[in-house]
Order: C-alpha cells, then structure tokens, then sequence
C-alpha cells in the first residue's frame, strides 16, 4: 500500500557559516513527510538589503511554516531576524486573492550543544506560545507533528503572533554574554 505523504512548503532559517552542516542532515533525516525547502541556498550577504528582502519574501509568499536552526550564532544574525519578521506578516493583494498570504506557522529547532542563541523576536513567540519547538535529537520522531503543529497555529492562533521589534540592522557579536 502505498500511502501518499503531506506536503508542507517550509522556508528554513540557518546560519550559513555555522549550521550548514544540520540543514543537509534535516533534508536527509526527514522522511516522515515531503518537506518542500524553499529556503535560500547560497550566502547572498553581498547584495544590498532591499535584493535580499525581496527575495525572502518572494520564498515566503510559497511557504506555510518557517523553521528556524538554532545554533551557538543564531540570535546575532540580521537576516535570520529578517527571515523571522517576514514569516510572521502577511498580506492581503487588493486585487489577487493568489497573491495574498497568511503568516506562517513557526518552529525552532534546537541544535545540538548548550550555547544556543536565540533570536529575539522568535523567543517573543515562544514566550507567547505562537512558536512550536523542539529538540535536533527528536528530528526523525517529531519532525512532522511539530511541522504541523505549527501549520495548525498559523490557521487558529495568529493573535499569539509577536512581531512589534524593530529589524535587526547588522549582525551583533557576543561579549562576556551581552549581546553588542
């Protein structure tokens, strides 16, 4: 019997330099579900901030639940800000209802290790329940369920949604624990 497998479009936020390495485990890891990776391949850091703006809400506009890699860097980095920002509006074309857009369900995935860094805004919507999270070593159990979770809230509880910060505007560096 051959049972056909959801589909769930997510956009995955990483470190490139640091975390590269659990994205191509979580494309391999994951067969529980089809997971379609609309996330951004390659570093575009050297364009400038609108190209690149404009391209992760191009991704956006295709994906239901954004899941976000946390690492030792994660929380320093603008564009994963960017990625979490642009997850959590949508928008509603005035014209063309195919281009309109809810925001997208949210889940943290927390990578091996204990120094994680957790950016702000999305430690605002774990605190306000909107996030769903969990563990790199649970990957294989609970990818999906958490996936759909996520999907689920981005559908029902859109009023846990925090996303009143300001943007990120460069990458911070971590100084005897302060973030600067």
């Amino acid at each position: 019997m051959n049972i056909e497998k959801k589909t769930r479009n997510c956009f995955i936020s990483y470190h490139h330099n640091n975390d590269q390495k659990y994205l191509s485990e979580l494309r391999k890891t994951v067969k529980s579900m089809k997971v379609s990776d609309y996330s951004l391949k390659t570093d575009i850091g050297h364009l400038t901030n609108e190209t690149i703006y404009n391209k992760i809400r191009s991704k956006m506009r295709t994906c239901s639940v954004t899941v976000i890699l946390i690492g030792t860097r994660t929380g320093h980095r603008k564009w994963i800000d960017w990625e979490i920002w642009a997850s959590l509006r949508g928008y509603s074309h005035p014209f063309d209802k195919k281009k309109s857009f809810k925001p997208n369900g949210l889940l943290a995935i927390f990578l091996p290790g204990q120094n994680h860094s957790i950016p702000d805004r999305l430690q605002d919507n774990i605190d306000s329940g909107y996030a769903v999270s969990m563990r790199w070593k649970n990957l294989e159990r609970d990818f999906e369920s958490k996936v759909n979770y996520a999907y689920w809230k981005r559908n029902n509880a859109t009023n846990l949604i925090r996303n009143n910060r300001n943007r990120q505007e460069s990458n911070s560096i971590n100084f005897l624990g302060i973030k600067i």
